[in-house]
């Protein structure tokens, strides 16, 4: 094979070269054939015929386009070419790169080279709220700078007076869809949707999942791009290859159930052994990269770090267990959401907040020790700090005691989405902040921050998913420094959480033995 992009052919050695033309249309002008040696004309249709013969032909975006980035982008890495080449040649399917491998880029190149070449009209970006600016918005920018796009945020007027404006690219948030579906179906010039963090429809019986589902009409081309397609189970597959490739899975959840996973009691189920390649097939067509085979990043290390509890913590604690350890001898059965708002009580407890259920308040109990734990930490690191709070109700205090050493900043779900870009913006180019107190949430999807070398958990979150999310913020393309995940922790409540996300175990049977454990030996 030989390409010549200057003058946009390629030459191939086939023995059978008049079987290409049989299948290109009817009186191309892309072929040209003499002997065994055939010429045909560099284009993606040309190129996608010839793949589908089983001949492995070059695809043009690798030759045929500029790849336009900004200075700092030295080199497009050898994945994202790839990435990108796989985007053009399908029409629907799956990009489940590892996160930090700049997945948002090559999408965004795919997109382009297929405007450029007249594939594609318009896209449509569904991502989640967080990264609508930070991400896109700036990737865009970034890679993109001859193109724009409108981020479609606020209220229903401002999101259809963008939505009706000339734009190579439109950016929502997932919930927000539901209110451009009408338009979006009606819209063929918007012809690519790129769905992000693709794993959030992972649950078909949802009011997103539908939405989506309807919006997808077949002129659609659709990208779905996750890093980690099936946080909790191998089921977590079946509802996005639904979207992708419906074929390919059985019409039923039950059956894909059946197929990947078996039952162990009423309510837990296992993963099959052939569960991963069963999932493998159904999430086709696809490209996979993991970060350790197209990066090289400094070492991550995960630390635990056991705080202890003061006598206002102890005993509110032991108050709380001996209530719920009468409420068994009563004869008052343990449910499974019972147990799970006890258990979150005993979490707020060692956090150091309760929440008042009359009031909705929050009430400080003493709990300095953790503090101590956290300063501790934050003193150790040799450059700045995420700190990962589960609770709305302590993460003031923590600011409060933090900012007395170093400049701090909070972002949760009080921030708005400007005061966010702002402060995560300060915390890359402000060298004296040096800790972000977070709500995993928020922190979840889509941010870079590779000027911190470190992450605290203050407190064990429940969803894997948003653990893996949460360590990649500072796992990425940039980062110099090794890397340390510390977990602080002071109760076997709090560990057996740890355990069960590391395990991907956490869900309502887990959490009702975690509770049942907790009452054994309380009188």
């Amino acid at each position: 094979m030989i390409i010549h992009p200057e003058s946009c052919s390629v030459l191939f050695k086939l023995k059978h070269p008049e079987l290409v033309r049989k299948v290109l249309p009817k009186g191309s002008k892309d072929i040209n054939i003499d002997g065994h040696n055939i010429a045909v004309r560099f284009t993606l249709d040309a190129m996608k015929v010839l793949r589908n013969m089983g001949i492995k032909a070059p695809l043009p975006i690798r030759y045929n386009y500029s790849w336009p980035r900004p200075a700092h982008f030295k080199d497009v890495f050898e994945h994202q070419i790839i990435t990108a080449e796989m985007l053009t040649l399908h029409h629907r399917m799956f990009v489940l790169n590892e996160m930090g491998c700049a997945k948002s880029a090559s999408a965004l190149w795919a997109a382009d080279y297929l405007m450029l070449n007249g594939f594609v009209g318009k896209c449509l970006i569904v991502a989640p709220l967080s990264t609508l600016d930070l991400v896109w918005a700036n990737e865009i920018f970034s890679v993109l700078m001859h193109r724009t796009c409108a981020v479609l945020h606020g209220s229903r007027e401002k999101r259809m007076e963008l939505l009706a404006r000339d734009f190579p690219f439109y950016i929502i948030n997932h919930d927000g869809l539901k209110i451009i579906q009408p338009e979006l179906r009606r819209r063929k010039d918007i012809n690519l949707i790129i769905v992000d963090e693709s794993s959030v429809y992972r649950n078909s019986g949802t009011e997103r999942y539908k939405v989506l589902e309807e919006s997808i009409q077949p002129w659609h081309r659709l990208w779905l791009m996750t890093g980690a397609p099936c946080p909790n189970a191998p089921t977590d597959a079946w509802a996005q290859a639904r979207l992708v490739s419906p074929t390919r899975v059985p019409k039923y959840f039950g059956q894909f159930r059946r197929q990947t996973m078996y039952q162990v009691t009423q309510y837990k189920w296992a993963a099959r052994p052939e569960a991963y390649q069963t999932v493998f097939d159904a999430m086709q067509p696809a490209v996979r990269f993991k970060k350790s085979e197209c990066l090289s990043l400094p070492p991550v290390t995960v630390t635990n770090r056991q705080s202890k509890i003061t006598a206002e913590q102890a005993a509110a604690f032991h108050a709380m267990k001996k209530e719920a350890a009468a409420e068994v001898a009563a004869g008052i059965p343990i449910m499974a959401a019972n147990a799970a708002d006890k258990i979150n009580k005993i979490r707020q407890i060692l956090c150091g907040v309760v929440k008042d259920t009359e009031t909705g308040n929050y009430v400080e109990i003493p709990h300095h020790p953790r503090i101590e734990t956290l300063m501790e930490c934050i003193e150790q690191a040799a450059a700045k700090v995420l700190v990962i709070v589960p609770f709305k109700g302590i993460i003031h205090a923590i600011d409060r005691e933090v900012r007395k050493t170093w400049k701090c900043a909070v972002v949760n779900g009080d921030v708005s989405r400007v005061a966010r870009t702002a402060i995560f913006n300060q915390f890359k180019n402000d060298p004296d902040l040096k800790v972000l107190l977070c709500h995993p949430k928020v922190m979840a999807h889509g941010i870079t921050a590779t000027e911190a070398d470190m992450i605290v958990f203050y407190a064990p979150i429940y969803s894997n998913d948003e653990a893996q999310q949460v360590t990649e913020r500072i796992n990425r393309p940039g980062q110099t420094r090794n890397m340390t995940i510390v977990r602080i922790g002071a109760s076997s409540v709090e560990w057996a959480i740890y355990n069960m996300v590391e395990g991907k175990r956490v869900g309502q049977e887990s959490i009702l033995e975690l509770y049942k454990k907790e009452l054994q030996g309380i009188g």
